[in-house]
């Protein structure tokens, strides 16, 4: 008898452990300084811990509400110390280097992520290192699967195409025309979509308008918020080379919210099915 009810009770037992155990951490102040960390912050659905963030936080609308600790390039002690926070998550390279012992000796967590190269594989590790850091592991994993039925699912129908559109990002038009090239995050996400980097070169890097007519992709990617600034997508006419590439000549311009294609955050899914769509229109008619 007293067998049988220790095999009924076990069960509830493990499980009010499992409940204590996780009740026991105490609440974060978490300050993050890094767009897309503060992204992963909200997917994990730890915002309620999040108390301060920098100024390249600006999805989802309601992060604007927060304190600002200026950008992670000019980082300011006691701007962060100011909000007492218990958790600081930046990136590696943030500036300058000596916040970092500072918060520590403040009794500050302090966790630093690596943030180039600018992949897939590298955003799920550092998704995978904040929700360990904040207590949130089972929804880390289900972020990290959800992105990858996105990403895996958009593959699956590349694969089907026969070839790949040659695509060309423009990342500022203001007087002078700079490209996104290889081993940015741009790039990374255009690949993943299907499309080829025309722009062979490394990092961003200005083109003429000889240089743009010599590209001629057959897509101009831009941001939403460059053709608002602009007026409206005629207005990329006004570009010198614009108008003599293959992407205006059959009007394949394709725009998209500045955070999903410069950030390499939990929306890259939603990014890459954007993309997609508009490497391949008449696949989704």
């Amino acid at each position: 008898m007293r067998h049988r009810m220790h095999l009924f009770f076990a069960p509830l037992i493990a499980i009010l452990l499992g409940l204590m155990i996780s009740s026991s951490y105490a609440k974060e102040r978490i300050v993050t300084a890094g767009g897309s960390i503060t992204e992963i912050i909200y997917a994990l659905s730890a915002q309620d811990e999040l108390v301060g963030v920098d100024m390249t936080s600006t999805y989802p609308e309601q992060v604007k509400q927060l304190p600002q600790i200026n950008h992670w390039h000019q980082l300011n002690i006691e701007g962060i110390l100011s909000l007492k926070p218990s958790l600081f998550i930046t990136w590696q390279d943030s500036e300058p280097k000596q916040i970092f012992d500072q918060l520590r000796q403040a009794k500050v967590n302090v966790l630093q992520l690596q943030r180039v190269p600018n992949n897939l594989q590298l955003l799920l590790s550092n998704i995978k290192l904040i929700a360990k850091a904040i207590h949130r592991e089972p929804q880390g994993e289900a972020l990290i699967a959800k992105i990858n039925h996105q990403v895996q699912s958009v593959q699956q129908q590349i694969a089907a195409q026969q070839s790949s559109p040659r695509v060309l990002f423009l990342f500022s038009m203001s007087g002078i025309t700079q490209v996104s090239g290889k081993n940015t995050v741009a790039d990374s996400i255009m690949t993943l979509a299907g499309g080829e980097n025309v722009a062979t070169h490394h990092f961003y890097k200005n083109y003429s308008n000889e240089a743009l007519i010599t590209a001629n992709p057959d897509i101009i990617i831009v941001t939403s918020q460059s053709l608002q600034a602009m007026g409206g997508k005629e207005n990329l006419a006004k570009i010198a080379g614009v108008t003599h590439t293959n992407a205006w000549k059959h009007n394949r311009i394709v725009d998209i919210d500045q955070a999903l294609i410069l950030g390499m955050g939990p929306r890259i899914g939603d990014a890459i099915e954007i993309l997609y769509r508009g490497f391949y229109p008449d696949i989704n008619q």
